[in-house]
């Protein structure tokens, strides 16, 4: 029988374009058990959803060797140090580009402005000269064909194989006027096109190493949480304290942290107070108070006190590293949006190196000469490079995912934070969510002696993970009322619980749960203050209620004003009674209420809104609303929530500040509008450009020809460097809801 679904991420190298990202998803595709596989070569994410009962890591590791890509070991460390040295590598080969190309341009093209160049009358030597300061460029910029030609080879060309038959093409033709001028023929002297081979690796280098930089750059949010996990953690071992490398450490160790020391592991506090800065994982700056039974996070900073921690989690299983893979997961998946590029990008390379050909033939056909066909052909291989296209979607997902991981804001896949930007209205549950989600009794209203009351309420709920019942439960610890054991115990969602308690049926819950007909006066007092009523029976008879009281958040009333400020509708939906519901509502400035809700009621008030048209946001943090988190269009979880609130939803909120809400849709809002414009960019820049590199230029009046195929390298770097800019200009966004 076939298991659940398996992600998983794989680094490779060699991805350079959108057709190499093309290739290694066709490559897999194919393979049984592949459910999805996504390649961002804008970060050399494969991120591949399989099923592990179908087929192993092996065999997908292998498919991308055999696409002719190679895998990397999931080091952190090593892959941004292979990265920056790819980027230093890049710069120097762009570098001794530059030095030869310059003076090999100026020589080339100075006669044709009227310059007196060396050696312009000997052509034998003028040519030679232009050969040997062509070959340093080529070397520099070998890496185009040592891709290239493999590529086209095995039947899937890409970006470099454009610029490998381009320039080839050049290279070939001037070595051959070179061998005409050594025949006799120094007509062929006006044949030399070294300038242009080296002018377009110089040019296509140009928009390669801002990709390289890029690359760095893009990933900054994922190295900066990684390198908050520090080197080292002192430990108890035989009594005594040592220190050990941070990876070391194991589940049960003592852990000694001191002041200013990041916290190596997740654990709970056992000796010590201390106020943790936990900005790395919430996005709060103010640091929050820690006693022992606290929980602490691995690259968290004890502030101002010695604790002594026991650790739970450690390495890859704290709370920091399943962050990172969230958002490296969320990076490697593909938005919708992405789509378009993708189908374009597929068959683009092989369209265009169709179209060069057709046009080179079409112009000899048509008279003209040799030269010029094939000045037409090297153009429109060179200006068609999809980098553009590519970069366009992938790009603006990694720097939109990494700015909201910075603000506590985690998108599990691209596809969600695409559907953020198109939310139109949002669901907010009351208890845990508007408010803190830690209530306590305020008011008990006994018609038995208050100690048996609170004994068999505090007893029923001694199973309910609800917060309600915790309230309950913490009153009776307060009191050091003695709890028992009940049996038969059933919880109804949205109700209540019911049990035997001592041979006796105890029912705890609402009013229609424990079918109280008439509320009782003072019951109804507490109520109309919008404190939360609940009441208990034994065997059927009334026994007395709890008015409890839930602190409305301090973010709540901001967040829910950001969500009408940016045109989006805040809808509140409980389980409470409409009077509480109301005195939240109001307090919070939410207008849309829908109280007295089962679980089963938020799905279905989410369904009835999706058949209107509407894009809904489904935002909780219980067990009960993880049916409506699925069904909702984007499932935001706050991070105080349970694990499977949390597992259901799209999002994850790592603070408990309502406003990040907003800025939820804002990041989503602004990412996709800037995948928006680079597409724009990248469509509208192919073209226009086509078309006038294949021959445009000669119909209206335009004798560039010999210029052309330097001015398309122009043009292809200069697109890639517009859509680099452009999704980089993500990283100065800041949602307007958390400005100060």
């Amino acid at each position: 029988m076939s298991r659940d679904l398996e992600r998983i991420n794989l680094r490779t190298d060699g991805m350079t374009c959108a057709a190499c990202s093309s290739a290694i998803e066709r490559s897999l595709g194919k393979l049984d058990g592949i459910s999805e596989a996504n390649a961002n070569f804008s970060n050399n994410i494969v991120s591949v959803l399989y099923d592990p009962s179908k087929i192993g890591e092996e065999r997908i590791v292998s498919a991308i060797k055999k696409a002719g890509y190679d895998v990397l070991e999931d080091d952190p460390d090593a892959i941004a140090e292979r990265e920056r040295l790819n980027a230093e590598r890049t710069k120097k080969e762009l570098i001794v580009s530059i030095i030869f190309t310059i003076p090999l341009s100026i020589l080339a093209m100075g006669p044709m402005f009227g310059l007196d160049m060396p050696f312009s009358d000997e052509h034998k030597i003028y040519s030679l000269i232009q050969l040997v300061l062509c070959i340093p460029v080529l070397i520099a910029g070998r890496r185009f064909y040592t891709r290239g030609y493999p590529a086209l080879v095995s039947g899937t060309p890409t970006m470099d194989t454009l610029v490998a038959l381009g320039t080839t093409a050049a290279v070939v033709y001037s070595l051959y006027a070179t061998a005409q001028i050594f025949a006799g023929d120094m007509h062929s002297a006006h044949s030399l096109v070294y300038d242009s081979a080296a002018m377009i690796l110089t040019l296509v280098s140009v928009g390669k190493y801002v990709e390289s930089r890029s690359k760095v750059r893009t990933n900054d949010a994922v190295r900066g949480l990684l390198d908050l996990a520090p080197p080292t953690a002192n430990v108890i071992r035989d009594g005594k304290e040592e220190t050990i490398p941070a990876d070391e450490v194991m589940v049960g160790d003592i852990i000694i942290i001191r002041p200013g020391e990041r916290i190596p592991a997740d654990g709970t506090i056992l000796e010590g107070s201390s106020s943790v800065d936990e900005s790395m994982l919430t996005g709060e700056s103010m640091p929050v108070m820690r006693d022992p039974g606290g929980q602490v996070y691995s690259g968290t900073v004890n502030v101002n006190g010695s604790l002594k921690i026991v650790a739970e989690r450690t390495g890859k299983d704290t709370a920091l590293f399943r962050i990172v893979r969230m958002i490296q997961d969320a990076q490697g998946t593909k938005a919708p949006v992405a789509r378009v590029a993708d189908r374009v990008a597929s068959v683009f390379v092989p369209v265009v190196m169709t179209i060069a050909v057709a046009a080179c033939l079409m112009w000899y056909a048509l008279g003209k000469d040799v030269e010029f066909s094939l000045f037409v052909m090297i153009s429109v291989l060179v200006i068609a490079c999809p980098c553009a296209l590519g970069l366009a979607t992938p790009l603006a997902i990694t720097v939109g995912t990494g700015k909201a991981a910075e603000n506590g804001i985690l998108f599990k896949n691209a596809a969600a934070l695409e559907r953020s930007g198109k939310i139109t209205s949002v669901i907010l549950d009351k208890t845990g969510t508007i408010t803190e989600g830690r209530p306590s009794v305020t008011n008990i209203m006994p018609r038995i002696p208050e100690r048996d009351l609170v004994g068999y309420a505090a007893s029923a709920e001694i199973r309910s993970e609800h917060p309600l019942a915790k309230a309950i439960i913490s009153y009776a610890e307060e009191k050091g009322i003695t709890v028992t054991e009940p049996s038969d115990f059933v919880s109804e969602p949205g109700g209540g619980v019911r049990c035997m308690i001592g041979g006796k049926e105890v029912m705890v819950g609402n009013a229609e749960f424990t079918r109280i007909r008439s509320v009782p006066e003072d019951a109804g007092e507490v109520l109309a203050t919008g404190r939360t009523v609940v009441f208990v029976t034994i065997d059927g008879e009334y026994a007395g209620s709890f008015g409890i009281s839930d602190r409305i958040r301090g973010s709540a009333a901001s967040g829910v004003s950001f969500l009408g400020g940016i045109g989006v509708r805040p809808i509140m939906v409980t389980g409470d009674s409409e009077t509480t519901a109301r005195a939240i509502a109001m307090s919070a400035g939410i207008e849309e209420i829908h109280a007295k809700a089962l679980p089963e009621d938020k799905l279905n008030i989410i369904k009835d809104l999706q058949v209107k048209g509407e894009n809904i946001a489904m935002v909780g943090d219980g067990i009960n609303d993880a049916p409506a988190l699925t069904q909702a269009d984007l499932g935001i979880a706050i991070g105080s929530g349970t694990d499977i609130a949390i597992s259901a939803a799209d999002v994850v909120i790592m603070n408990d500040d309502i406003r990040n809400i907003p800025a939820t849709i804002e990041v989503g809002r602004a990412t996709l509008r800037n995948v928006k414009q680079n597409l724009f960019l990248a469509f509208c820049y192919n073209a226009v450009c086509i078309p006038f590199a294949a021959g445009l230029f000669s119909l209206i009046g335009a004798d560039i020809a010999p210029e052309m195929p330097m001015l398309a390298a122009a043009a292809m770097s200069l697109s890639s460097i517009s859509v680099v800019t452009n999704a980089l200009r993500l990283k100065g966004f800041k949602p307007m809801s958390l400005k100060e």
